[in-house]
């Protein structure tokens, strides 16, 4: 009895980080000119391409002309827009600010202004204070605070009494009603402008030397 082997051979599949993508990943408007004028050249000389075709092609690259030259156009209006406003931002330095945010700025052991609204009465409320690394730099039991705007007041120390060194810090007020629930908190920062930042499309002001606040998030001006 005769046998017969077979043998297979597995192609190995390449590796998809291995491929490296030829061409662009989007067309422009060469790209549109070159593939119409390859049409042109490639057409059939006894069948040419029917001249209402060739209009129509022809007003369609002369359309998404327009648009590439308008969305130039927009581009270049947006930049000179940020760009105004950007400048029209620096006539915030030295004037005082309040925005949201629960950061306060501490300068030569003073801290900068800020607030906090309690929506309900709180029967017991606890304040903890963090550096700029996220590390618990202080913390106080308040006991009962009624509810309403309420201006945060800290020495800037630690529990064993040392000043804490200048920077930027943020706060959380943690309180709890009668019925041992949690009652919302809004959070108010209030300083002077000392400098500003521009970071890309962000706009960002400095507040006593240490506080960085987003423009958006500012409520008042004076």
């Amino acid at each position: 009895m005769t046998t017969t082997a077979s043998t297979s051979a597995t192609l190995p599949t390449p590796d998809a980080k291995a491929v490296k993508a030829v061409g662009k990943k989007t067309l422009d408007r060469s790209d549109f000119m070159k593939l119409f004028i390859t049409q042109m050249q490639h057409q059939d000389p006894l069948a040419p391409m029917d001249s209402t075709q060739m209009a129509s092609q022809l007003a369609q690259f002369s359309n998404m002309e327009a648009t590439m030259k308008m969305s130039d156009n927009l581009e270049k209006l947006l930049g000179y827009q940020v760009s105004q406003n950007n400048l029209q931002l620096l006539t915030l330095i030295g004037k005082e600010v309040q925005g949201t945010g629960n950061t306060m700025g501490v300068t030569a052991g003073q801290v900068s202004t800020t607030q906090y609204n309690l929506a309900d009465a709180a029967d017991s409320c606890r304040l903890d204070i963090y550096d700029a690394a996220g590390n618990l730099a202080d913390t106080a039991d308040l006991g009962y605070v009624p509810s309403g705007v309420h201006n945060l007041s800290w020495d800037a120390k630690t529990p064993s009494g040392t000043v804490v060194p200048d920077g930027q810090y943020t706060y959380k007020v943690t309180a709890l009603n009668a019925l041992g629930q949690q009652v919302a908190v809004d959070y108010r920062s209030t300083g002077k402008v000392t400098g500003v930042k521009f970071d890309g499309t962000t706009a960002q002001v400095t507040v006593d030397n240490s506080v960085t606040m987003n423009v958006a998030d500012i409520l008042t001006v004076k």
